[in-house]
């Protein structure tokens, strides 16, 4: 594919383990730990030497990832049959190497947008452009990916 039609985007993927650090009333991140013989806190550190913080696994996106790729209005024959797309006003085709990107339906994709956080500091999905509804990735050389605009 021709690297002049590429347009610099990111993606997130969903479905991904992300960890909430838990917090004091001054926002401080909490660690686990353990009282001396003095009273002093002492944090128990990981394999690196690291503080170890307390808190929660919870499923939401994975840090974007930033990706060139031809992105179009014009949706191929092969989606539209694929998906039955009947009105194709709004969504749009991403076309891409094949196996380049790991996305599934569920992720997301910022074209224009900034990517912004949730008041956790977690990846907003709301403010991406598209959401991926389908992948179509028989072909031989290419992978074809069919975004929903995200309306905002």
């Amino acid at each position: 594919m021709l690297d002049i039609n590429k347009q610099e985007m990111k993606y997130s993927q969903s479905g991904q383990r992300v960890f909430i650090p838990q917090t004091d009333e001054n926002g401080d991140i909490v660690y686990e730990g353990y009282k001396d013989s003095d009273g002093n806190f002492v944090p128990y550190l990981d394999s690196e030497g690291n503080k170890i913080p307390k808190g929660e696994e919870i499923e939401g996106f994975s840090e974007p990832t930033t990706f060139k790729a031809n992105i179009s209005n014009k949706l191929s024959e092969a989606l539209v049959k694929e998906f039955g797309i009947d009105d194709s006003t709004s969504y749009c085709q991403l076309v891409t190497d094949k196996g380049y990107l790991p996305l599934k339906a569920g992720d997301v994709v910022w074209k224009r947008s900034e990517v912004k956080r949730t008041d956790d500091g977690l990846v907003d999905s709301e403010t991406a452009d598209y959401i991926v509804k389908g992948v179509a990735d028989e072909g031989l050389t290419t992978d074809l990916f069919l975004l929903r605009k995200n309306i905002k």
